[in-house]
């Protein structure tokens, strides 16, 4: 029984949505309207899991700007009994990440302030505070220094991964979307020599591997599971998890066990933002690998997750306690 809790390391981002009539072509305008302030990066899961489980110790270890948005990542985390902040540590300036929505399609475009964020480095990280039974690094591929190369581990990253599997934590990875498919094999394949537990949506999976696993009708499921298992052969040692819109794969390295869970359908204008859904998505499936529970259960759990998380606007106050958990 899992009872120390989860640490979640990497970059701590203020992402601020706005929506959009048309996505411009170059040189030309768009309005934008309806601005929504919140936290992103790491936050998202901090807080998808906080409001999963107001029970369950969250540590938070990244690198926040001595500024007003700062401030903001740390009041908003703070509004959790349950999250540890002191391992966040306070210079330069905040990232941010401006965040356009499509009104129509709901589709998004991000621009990203990298601001201070890429300075986070393995001495910022406190092993010894953050005991918890499992370790979270994200976004690998925005990490700055911890993308770099390392002589021994490949890169930094995947050293951080490392000390936290020797300080007996179970290790999970979440990246972003990279248009230069060679950084894939640079910075996650080292890093997958330390996974437990991948988690990637289609597109980063399909970089992982070297090939789409999707098409424009969605993602190609004569492709998907040799991807799982390719990863799975990178060494990552527990699941292997791809998520997409309609549906989630998985497969669990121990019994070589490969499952589909369809996301749940949703009624016409539920859909208010899909910011953060990947996130609350990752978040459930963590918090179901804590407490034990199947690679089944824990995909229908993400997928409720990020059900949930789409009907608000922001990336978070979607989220519901998982006592409310029906699929």
């Amino acid at each position: 029984m899992n009872t120390k809790g989860i640490a979640v390391a990497g970059s701590i981002i203020v992402d601020v949505g706005y929506t959009i009539d048309l996505y411009p072509q170059k040189g030309n305008l768009t309005k934008i309207y309806n601005p929504v302030k919140s936290t992103g990066g790491v936050n998202n899961i901090v807080i998808d899991l906080a409001r999963l489980d107001d029970t369950l110790p969250i540590k938070v270890s990244g690198l926040v700007g001595r500024d007003v948005d700062g401030e903001f990542v740390k009041t908003r985390l703070l509004q959790y009994k349950n999250v540890d902040i002191s391992n966040i540590v306070s210079r330069g300036r905040t990232s941010i990440t401006y965040v356009m929505t499509e009104d129509s399609s709901k589709e998004r475009t991000f621009f990203f302030d990298s601001g201070s964020s890429t300075e986070f480095d393995i001495e910022d990280i406190d092993f010894e505070n953050l005991a918890a039974d499992f370790f979270l690094l994200e976004y690998l591929l925005a990490l700055g220094i911890l993308d770099e190369a390392d002589k021994d581990y490949g890169t930094k990253g995947a050293k951080v991964l490392a000390n936290a599997q020797k300080h007996g934590m179970k290790t999970v990875i979440d990246m972003i979307s990279e248009e230069k498919k060679d950084r894939y094999q640079a910075v996650i394949h080292p890093a997958l020599k330390y996974v437990d537990f991948y988690i990637s949506n289609e597109v980063e999976a399909g970089g992982v591997v070297g090939y789409d696993i999707h098409d424009e009708n969605g993602v190609r499921e004569d492709k998907v599971w040799d991807a799982l298992r390719q990863i799975k052969a990178l060494g990552a040692r527990e699941w292997v998890v791809i998520h997409s819109p309609t549906c989630a794969y998985g497969l669990d390295c121990q019994s070589d066990t490969t499952i589909a869970i369809p996301s749940l359908k949703l009624p016409a204008g539920y859909i208010k933002g899909t910011t953060g859904a990947g996130d609350a998505f990752a978040a459930g499936l963590i918090y179901a690998a804590y407490q034990g529970l199947g690679l089944e259960e824990a995909l229908k759990i993400g997928n409720w997750c990020a059900a949930c998380s789409l009907s608000a606007a922001d990336s978070n106050s979607g989220v519901m306690a998982f006592e409310k958990f029906n699929y």
